[in-house]
């Protein structure tokens, strides 16, 4: 039944933006910086959670027995 709303929902929003009017309206300059700053963040930011993941993933592989005794 939930589903069936849903679906029902999701069809009138969808089709209704078919008629939505041309809007006569500009991205404001200071925009496109703001969205460029996001973008490099966000690749910023994924660097960084890779090169932190790899390191884990490095040191998991490369763990010696610590039970081990240096001789």
């Amino acid at each position: 039944m939930k589903s069936r709303v849903a679906m029902a929902g999701l069809f009138f929003v969808g089709f209704s933006l078919l008629w939505i009017p041309v809007a006569n309206a500009y991205i404001d300059p200071g925009t496109g910086s703001f969205i460029f700053q996001a973008a490099i963040g966000v690749l910023l930011a994924a660097g960084v959670v890779i090169k932190v993941f790899w390191k884990k993933v490095v040191r998991f592989v490369t763990r010696k027995d610590r039970a081990a005794p240096d001789v």
